[in-house]
């Protein structure tokens, strides 16, 4: 197939469907429609939220990133990778946008952008999304005569009509699908509060789904989805106040027995048995174990580290007088809710602060601090320095006034 071919054929597949299109050739784009495609990786400068083929796949590859946006991407056989995208299968408000900023995905400096990008990026349903990936097959992968659709101007473009669906409806396969990055969020957060019922909860839910295949043989593929997971939790138990060596000596001792582990028998379970060790950590870390109410509290406020929180809001979250639960909390951490959640933005903030070049003046409105003086302020009474001093010790780094 010569370029001029693969080119119509890609207009064909853009004004059928509405979806961006690009043609890679060796990496360099030889052909996009629109000329200027708008997606994250973009908006950010960061290549690595790009999904990444298959190799040697001659088959249409549904592909999500972190950051709730779908590719497809197909590899022709004379090795020219097409890649059409960006969708979205759910929209994607901008609160959504926080989590990915506070798991370091997305730049503070880009939220803004990246929100009206959301809005106005094409959102596809289940049903539309496997069609137009069939649609992009049967254009490039079939030996059949190709479907009748003609070319029309975007203006007046019209999505594929539903005899078309009806007629590769026989085609339907099931797509692997990787994990939610919101659910592998949500579980970090359950360990990092020690509640061991709710992680081992969220755990069956993922274990409902397919594990993605990580090696060619199938033990290797679990040991290594395993140490992906023993890894999360790790780091989850040290936001959660376990020492940083401990939480990592646990995480090699996993590390070694899933190593020895001979069979995938042996390794059934296995993950229950990480988190009930890492939450066990925590709640150790925190000096007690904290009523249902207080850790719901504590998971509420972590999840809302840098939206507005008022304790009337967590109140109503864990079904609780405002009063109560001030004084329970204050009884059972020897903190107040007020400090609990101070001392928490701090701790994820100096995270920012030191491995990123975020303005410090965004990190400290990220995270609802009035101003830039009262973050310092804050930062330099929990973590023993400012934040400039904190940002100082990264080697190569300089010091922001």
């Amino acid at each position: 197939m010569n370029t001029e071919t693969r080119i119509h054929l890609l207009r064909m597949f853009h004004y059928a469907t509405g979806i961006p299109v690009e043609m890679l050739n060796c990496d360099p784009i030889a052909y996009s429609l629109p000329e200027t495609i708008v997606c994250a990786a973009r908006i950010t400068g960061d290549a690595s939220l790009f999904p990444v083929p298959y190799p040697n796949d001659r088959t249409v590859q549904y592909l999500s990133t972190p950051v709730f946006e779908s590719f497809f991407l197909l590899s022709t056989q004379d090795d020219v990778l097409l890649r059409a995208g960006p969708i979205l299968q759910a929209p994607v408000q901008p609160e959504r946008l926080a989590p990915l900023i506070r798991a370091g995905l997305l730049p503070f400096r880009c939220k803004a952008e990246l929100a009206d990008y959301f809005a106005s990026c094409p959102v596809l349903d289940e049903r539309h999304l496997f069609y137009s990936g069939k649609l992009l097959e049967t254009l490039f992968l079939s030996d059949q005569s190709l479907p009748d659709l003609t070319e029309v101007e975007p203006d007046t473009g019209t999505p594929i009509d539903d005899s078309y669906y009806s007629q590769t409806m026989d085609y339907r396969t099931r797509q692997f699908q990787h994990v939610p990055y919101a659910i592998e969020l949500e579980i970090c957060r359950t360990i990092a509060n020690g509640n061991t019922t709710r992680s081992k909860h969220i755990l069956r839910d993922i274990n409902r789904l397919p594990r993605a295949k990580l090696a060619n043989t199938p033990v290797r593929s679990l040991k290594n989805s395993l140490i992906c997971s023993c890894t999360f939790m790790a780091r989850a138990a040290i936001s959660g106040g376990v020492k940083p060596d401990e939480a990592f000596t646990l995480s090699d001792a996993f590390i070694q027995r899933i190593e020895a582990a001979p069979t995938t028998n042996h390794l059934s379970d296995f993950e229950a048995e990480m988190i009930e060790c890492f939450t066990t950590r925590v709640q150790t870390a925190r000096g007690s174990r904290y009523s249902a109410t207080v850790n719901q509290a504590m998971e509420y406020i972590d999840a809302h580290l840098s939206e507005p929180i008022a304790i009337c809001d967590i109140a109503s979250a864990v079904y609780h007088n405002a009063n109560y639960l001030s004084g329970l909390f204050k009884r059972e951490t020897g903190e107040t809710i007020h400090s609990y959640i101070v001392r928490r933005r701090i701790e994820e903030a100096e995270y920012f602060v030191r491995h990123s070049s975020d303005p410090i003046a965004e990190i400290a409105a990220f995270y609802q601090f009035c101003s830039q003086s009262h973050f310092v302020q804050c930062f330099r009474k929990i973590v023993g320095q400012t934040p400039g001093a904190c940002r100082s010790q990264r080697p190569g780094a300089s010091v922001e006034k």
